[in-house]
């Protein structure tokens, strides 16, 4: 039986997954994202070039991996055959190596439309990425979304359009007035068909053959549409145990729950966010970090590492341990704080990530303070290379997240980290 590993973000997303998740990938036969879509945005940096990913795993840039798209993402398909087309010059991108599951859920242009409008015309916007994930999530849910499988066959795929012209004249006047969307997801469509299988039954016949598997989340474990800062969050749930519904397999088959987060704290779009930096620090932090999302190059929100909700991360996942990115952005910074508690105007200090977004928005944050370091990290070695300072800090971020450091990445490289 071979191992299932899965890797998660912890905070608000943003965490630098990517670079883990490529580190990881040489000891994994197969790659997979189980929930999100092209509302992530994976980066890596490998060789002095930048890989940004919004629907493939990070894993497809090591030849010979197999990479999976599972039931619980949906699938933009002109996003994905851009992808794959514009990997070409660097890997190959095969039916053999890219399993697209029959079972996803398809993001066509309607549903674009649907999450655009809905956006720029509320009145309290979440602040999401516009690229029809919430639209396509709901469809799924209300059981009248497009499979996969209902869009690689051609005449079920425009028996689904023809039924949504006759159900939904805005629908139709939408398709009428947008031949060129409707076109390129045509030609998208027939592109990514050669690619489509049963991919979770493939990924189980892997593991019981030896194979193993790793599992890619897409967002953050604040952002979970059941435990997260609702309403503000993503359409999917982000814990690891949602690897285990979209690949159809008995929770307890997950060998390892790994956790990735920074050692200060980023938020996009709306929503509480407790340790936010309001002053000029905060800006610092985004310009030293480049904290503008991948997907959309929004500027990120900065803060303190928060504590209570690595906490909670760790509780709600089960983690084996924890990368922790960006120790580098810190040098030099007078002072470093970090969150161990939270204030309520009512409920007083709070020890506990607290369910309700209502409560979260009036918390303040309760902070313990460290002396910075002033010289600049080594890159790579062990953290005993690392100022007394770093390695105190890093200590009691351990300590206070009950959540063990497996290691600390030091700069956008791959080979950028140090090591207990």
């Amino acid at each position: 039986m071979g191992k299932l590993s899965v890797i998660i973000g912890t905070q608000w997303g943003d965490e630098g997954k990517g670079k883990w998740v490529d580190k990881i990938a040489h000891d994994i036969d197969i790659v997979c994202r189980f929930q999100g879509g092209n509302n992530a945005g994976h980066t890596v940096h490998v060789g002095g070039k930048k890989h940004v990913f919004h629907l493939l795993p990070n894993g497809v840039l090591h030849e010979g991996k197999i990479i999976a798209l599972t039931s619980g993402v949906v699938i933009d398909p002109r996003v994905l055959m851009r992808e794959i087309k514009n990997l070409r010059e660097h890997v190959s991108v095969t039916p053999e190596r890219l399993w697209i599951s029959t079972l996803a859920h398809v993001i066509t242009p309607w549903h674009v439309y649907l999450d655009t409008k809905s956006e720029e015309s509320a009145k309290n916007p979440i602040g999401t990425t516009k690229r029809g994930i919430g639209p396509t999530y709901a469809e799924r849910d209300l059981r009248n979304g497009m499979r996969v499988e209902t869009m690689a066959r051609p005449e079920k795929r425009k028996e689904w359009l023809s039924k949504r012209k006759e159900a939904d004249p805005e629908f139709k006047t939408f398709y009428d007035q947008n031949p060129a969307l409707w076109k390129e997801f045509e030609v998208s469509a027939a592109f990514i068909a050669d690619y489509i299988c049963p991919a979770e039954e493939k990924i189980r016949k892997g593991l019981k053959e030896g194979q193993n598997v790793l599992c890619e989340g897409a967002q953050g474990t604040m952002l979970d549409i059941n435990h997260g800062t609702y309403p503000f969050v993503t359409s999917s749930s982000t814990l690891a145990s949602q690897a285990a519904v979209s690949l159809g397999i008995d929770p307890r088959k997950i060998d390892r729950i790994l956790g990735v987060g920074k050692v200060y704290a980023t938020r996009v779009g709306e929503g509480p966010f407790p340790t936010e930096i309001h002053d000029q620090l905060g800006q610092v932090l985004r310009e030293r970090g480049n904290e503008y999302g991948a997907t959309t190059k929004r500027p990120r929100r900065c803060g303190w590492f928060d504590a209570i909700a690595m906490r909670f991360a760790n509780e709600v996942n089960g983690l084996d341990g924890v990368y922790l990115n960006k120790l580098d952005i810190l040098s030099g910074l007078e002072t470093i704080k970090v969150a161990v508690a939270y204030k309520h105007p009512t409920l007083g200090v709070l020890n506990e990530y607290p369910s309700s977004s209502e409560v979260l928005k009036e918390c303040k944050p309760v902070y313990e303070t460290f002396k910075a370091w002033q010289q600049d990290i080594p890159r790579q070695g062990s953290f005993s290379k690392l100022p007394g300072a770093a390695r105190d800090f890093l200590l009691k971020l351990e300590e206070f997240s009950r959540c063990r450091i497996l290691s600390v990445g030091t700069g956008v490289d791959r080979e950028d980290f140090l090591t207990p």
